[in-house]
């Protein structure tokens, strides 16, 4: 039976999104489908490619695609294979330089792992624009990580 998992929130005051799930597999699992192109492009949007073709490692650049949105690079900031990966990307196709931060962090717990996004960088003045933009990553998180337990739980690792 599938457990309904936690919501994603915003925080206004720190202009962030943020949901934490239980994946019922071990981080190294987690950490695979964060990490490796193949698979990140089975939950997250339909395509991820690196500069080098390798894994996502600190200071890799690559891009992520959303079929009917396109393409949005990202680069990634810090990585700690197993426990935490963190990203800038882009927030629009149209303006590649406007980019936000997400930080996954796994955190093992017994035979399954908590993963967290806590997602920072929405910048500009407090306005609609700008609560659609953190409404929308809230929406956008809780099915991509609705996604990445599904992909995560229905694999043999």
């Amino acid at each position: 039976m599938t457990i309904a998992q936690p919501r994603a929130t915003v925080d206004l005051d720190e202009r962030s999104v943020t949901r934490t799930v239980r994946v019922a597999a071990r981080p190294d699992a987690v950490w695979r489908a964060l990490s490796e192109p193949e698979h990140v492009a089975g939950w997250f949007g339909d395509g991820c490619e690196t500069d080098d073709g390798g894994p996502l490692a600190a200071g890799t650049r690559g891009r992520l695609h959303f079929e009917g949105y396109g393409w949005f690079p990202f680069e990634v900031t810090r990585a700690e294979p197993g426990r935490l990966l963190a990203y800038r990307w882009g927030q629009s196709a149209d303006e590649p330089d406007r980019m936000t931060e997400a930080e996954f962090t796994l955190r093992p717990d017994g035979d399954g792992t908590y993963l967290t996004v806590h997602e920072t960088g929405f910048d500009g003045d407090m306005d609609d624009a700008l609560r659609a933009a953190l409404d929308g990553n809230r929406e956008g998180w809780d099915g991509e990580l609705d996604e990445l337990v599904e992909y995560v739980e229905s694999r043999a690792w």
